[in-house]
């Protein structure tokens, strides 16, 4: 009995190991899209617009968002402005202001917005990488 349970450990460490995910493993086997570095998404991207649909989804549905729009491994943000479809801005309040933020994860189940925010008046999102995890990288901070 106990060569048979040696063996049968032996098997299922073997099969373990060979799904494993090692700390050098390409970008390609841990995120999809695998993006090494903070990427910006091009304007007219499938990508871009599932993001800012979801994000849409926060807001009046003819709004429209200007900025820049960067995914890093399995993140995403948004930073720019709420825009309408001609162009001109979109005040939200407290500050009055067409500022706007997004901040994505992508899980088993797809894309998901995490936070956001429009009219803010500050870069409050400076404590999502403790508050969420997010790479510090992809919000520009050191």
């Amino acid at each position: 009995m106990k060569p048979s349970l040696i063996i049968l450990f032996a098997v299922v460490l073997t099969a373990c190991s060979a799904f494993s995910v090692k700390a050098d493993s390409p970008p390609s086997h841990l995120f999809d899209p695998a993006h090494p570095k903070p990427t910006e998404l091009p304007a007219g991207s499938k990508l871009r617009a599932e993001l800012f649909d979801q994000l849409r989804k926060k807001t009046d549905s003819a709004t429209r968002f200007q900025g820049s729009l960067k995914v890093f491994r399995n993140w995403a943000f948004f930073s720019g402005r709420t825009v309408d479809k001609a162009g001109k801005s979109i005040k939200h309040p407290p500050m009055d202001n067409d500022d706007a933020v997004g901040l994505w994860l992508r899980t088993r189940d797809g894309w998901m917005v995490v936070n956001y925010d429009f009219g803010h008046s500050d870069a409050f999102f400076v404590v999502w990488p403790e508050q969420y995890g997010v790479p510090r990288a992809l919000l520009g901070l050191k």
